[in-house]
């Protein structure tokens, strides 16, 4: 795979998904001075009888969005079109149905036909969403996991089966330039680290609810016995609850097994609002 230099000052990002994510990856961007935009979901579109081209997208349609967004509000976009071809990258970091993210992220794509585009995989493939959002050549995989962005060092990375070289190689190198090591690793739900560590946290949350141990006392075993510099209950509430559970019911829809059947006590706490560290609650109290 032929790698090569990128030259930050080149670069211009186009980062979409749920706002709470955007704004951590917002800030590893912005650590780097990598320029970007936001364009807030538009799953409202679908619902809208006409094709692209007429569709209004500025002015009311993204404003309601803009707060969200926190301290990079001012970088929302109010029309995509008015700077076609402007992004070199498109970065979905969508967590929702892959069926919700084709349109904004087909959207964006159209208007910028030769960015390189990067999606979370936490709950679908990028061969999968490539062929929905009509980017088969262009996307590529990334394990993003939420809360963990600005503090981890590898990042995984998967080509879908119609991905072009050259765009893989713009993905490695751009995954590079963030200041991750990438990891590339074959294209499935989920990717590695955060199917496994779903996996463990899912059966924690079993051995909990079964009285087997304490939430701290599973953690305490697994720091000592594993050399784990977390427990799996602590990273459940750093990622938050509604998370693991949404990548648990994905990868559960894909392979059908039952060691992927997401515990009730998680979807018992969601139902109570105890989604974990951001919340004040999950299985600790914050």
């Amino acid at each position: 795979m032929a790698i090569y230099e990128l030259n930050p000052d080149a670069l211009n990002v186009l980062l979409t998904g749920e706002a709470d994510v955007v704004v951590e990856f917002a800030h590893v961007l912005t650590s780097r001075n990598i320029p970007f935009s936001i364009l807030p979901l538009m799953d409202e579109i679908d619902e809208l009888d006409m094709e692209f081209p007429d569709m209004d997208l500025d002015g009311e349609a993204l404003a309601f969005n803009a707060d969200v967004f926190g301290a990079f509000a001012s970088r929302v976009i109010e029309d995509l079109r008015a700077q076609p071809g402007a992004f070199t990258h498109i970065i979905d970091l969508s967590f929702v149905n892959p069926f919700d993210r084709k349109i904004t992220l087909e959207i964006a794509a159209s208007v910028n036909p030769r960015a390189t585009v990067l999606a979370s995989t936490l709950t679908g493939t990028a061969t999968e969403l490539g062929l929905m959002s009509n980017t088969p050549t262009r996307i590529v995989g990334i394990g993003v996991v939420p809360s963990l962005m600005s503090t981890t060092t590898l990042m995984e990375y998967a080509p879908g089966l119609n991905t072009s070289a050259e765009h893989t190689a713009r993905a490695h190198t751009f995954l590079q330039t963030l200041g991750y090591t990438p990891e590339r690793v074959e294209d499935r739900v989920a990717l590695v680290h955060m199917r496994v560590l779903a996996t463990l946290i899912n059966e924690a949350a079993f051995a909990v609810m079964e009285g087997v141990a304490t939430p701290a006392d599973i953690d305490q075993a697994m720091k000592l016995g594993t050399n784990y510099p977390k427990g799996l209950l602590e990273w459940a509430d750093e990622i938050g609850i509604p998370i693991v559970t949404l990548v648990l019911e994905s990868l559960y829809r894909e392979y059908q097994q039952e060691r992927y059947r997401p515990c009730v006590l998680l979807k018992q706490y969601m139902r109570a609002g105890w989604n974990g560290k951001a919340a004040g609650r999950g299985f600790y109290t914050y």
